[in-house]
């Protein structure tokens, strides 16, 4: 059937043939105004055909850029989210019992809402299974901010409360916030819908003032713009792991459209083409993960090294406690007797875990700074660049705290009795394998 698809394509567009480099928004509004013609089926489904071909083409574009964004960091590649979209059978007609995401796409767009590519890319990541997938890997596609404008301050509270156990203080005064951020920007966005719907944006300077104002005058708290943005955030990243928990996924540490990864390739690179920021992205990615393996790697040894020259070397014991904590989920209390001690807090003093963190936080970050500023080079000029020195500690800092908090509270509510899932623990359980392979 391809060949049918190619052959229609030469004998209706061959001026297109000739010319090489046409507008994929050309090619698609022609073909998909011969794919409605009612009087001649074959040849609209040979329209159609063509452009199934083109579909699945950006199904794959879509995949691709999931994959560089998450798959490092979440354990996935672009063939693991292939299988679940990817599934036109280049047939002609669908069966009654069979209809590819491809034929689903077509059906289903209006080209007065907008066009055929966002169309599928908004299929794509809508696809139950593809979302189950992603999920279960740590992955939720949605934005920050459409998290918070559709969750109610009363589920704010009790979440923040059962699930992460805050005080009652803290509860209260992110709820208030919580609820200044609905007053406002859901205000805006009743208005911004009787003009044109669009995805849930941060909010403006302007708003974030006017979310202040409102907090204030119904609480007298002041904040700062910068203050609630940055609390607003980790709102945001609290609900987003207990979602992904919540439908059985893996609490990942990356998150969708927000300030982990995006905002510093926009300022670094902020009118490059996708595939330039999908390269930037897959080395970010990487090096992420390389420099936080690496971190893992030197202060454990620096750890081990300290405890080997005490009166009573008890490196053995500090190896073996950590991995029945984090690769077992073991208690402080069970571990005690397994490895020689009394007490719980004979365990807590041997790992010093808020310790260990800290280092490792403070190692990779001076690694990754490093690395991303020097690659930074290929995509911006030198002031861009000497602007960006200034801001790459903090951008990289706030998430590596990121996965610090994430493996922190983890540690705090654990599931007992199975690995922790955090970035961090399954990195050191990494490490820790990779050493015992080699003893």
């Amino acid at each position: 059937m391809i060949i049918s698809a190619k052959t229609y394509f030469h004998q209706h567009f061959p001026d297109w043939i000739e010319q090489g480099e046409v507008p994929d928004a050309i090619v698609v509004r022609q073909l998909w105004q011969h794919s409605q013609e009612p009087n001649n089926t074959h040849e609209s489904s040979l329209a159609q055909l063509c452009l199934r071909c083109y579909l699945s083409h950006q199904i794959e574009q879509v995949c691709r850029r999931l994959s560089a964004t998450f798959g490092s960091l979440n354990g996935f590649t672009t063939s693991d989210l292939l299988c679940f979209v990817l599934d036109d059978d280049g047939q002609l007609g669908q069966t009654r019992d069979y209809r590819s995401l491809s034929a689903t796409i077509l059906q289903t767009f209006n080209p007065d809402k907008g066009s055929l590519k966002a169309w599928v890319s908004r299929q794509v990541k809508q696809h139950p299974d593809l979302k189950q997938f992603l999920l279960q890997q740590g992955v939720y596609l949605i934005s920050d901010w459409a998290i918070l404008n559709d969750t109610t301050a009363k589920q704010l509270r009790r979440i923040l409360a059962e699930t992460y156990h805050f005080a009652t203080v803290e509860v209260e005064e992110l709820g208030e916030l919580l609820q200044s951020f609905h007053a406002v920007y859901r205000h805006d966005r009743l208005q911004q819908r009787l003009t044109k719907v669009r995805p849930c944006q941060p909010p403006t300077p302007d708003q974030l003032s006017r979310i202040s104002k409102d907090l204030h005058s119904r609480t007298g708290h002041t904040l700062t713009p910068e203050a609630i943005s940055r609390q607003l955030t980790t709102i945001a990243h609290r609900l987003r792991s207990y979602r992904i928990a919540a439908q059985g996924g893996l609490v990942a540490s990356i998150s969708y459209d927000q300030s982990d990864i995006q905002p510093m390739i926009d300022r670094i690179q902020p009118d490059q083409e996708d595939e330039e920021q999908i390269e930037f992205l897959k080395f970010y990615q990487s090096q992420f993960l390389e420099s936080l393996d690496r971190a893992i790697a030197d202060v454990i040894s620096r750890a081990i090294a300290i405890l080997q020259k005490k009166r009573t070397p008890s490196d053995h014991l500090f190896v073996t406690a950590l991995a029945l904590f984090h690769c077992q989920g073991q208690a402080m209390g069970d571990i005690a007797p397994q490895i020689g001690f009394k007490k719980q807090y004979e365990v807590t003093r041997l790992l010093k875990l808020n310790d260990l963190r800290t280092d490792i936080r403070q190692t990779s970050l001076l690694m990754l700074r490093d690395r991303v500023l020097d690659r930074a080079k290929l995509y911006t000029d030198v002031d861009r660049l000497q602007r960006l020195d200034q801001q790459v500690d903090l951008i990289l800092n706030e998430q590596l705290t990121s996965v610090i908090e994430e493996a922190e509270s983890e540690a705090r509510s654990p599931v007992r009795n199975q690995p922790l899932r955090s970035l961090f623990a399954r990195r050191l359980c990494h490490h820790l394998a990779l050493r015992k392979s080699h003893l």
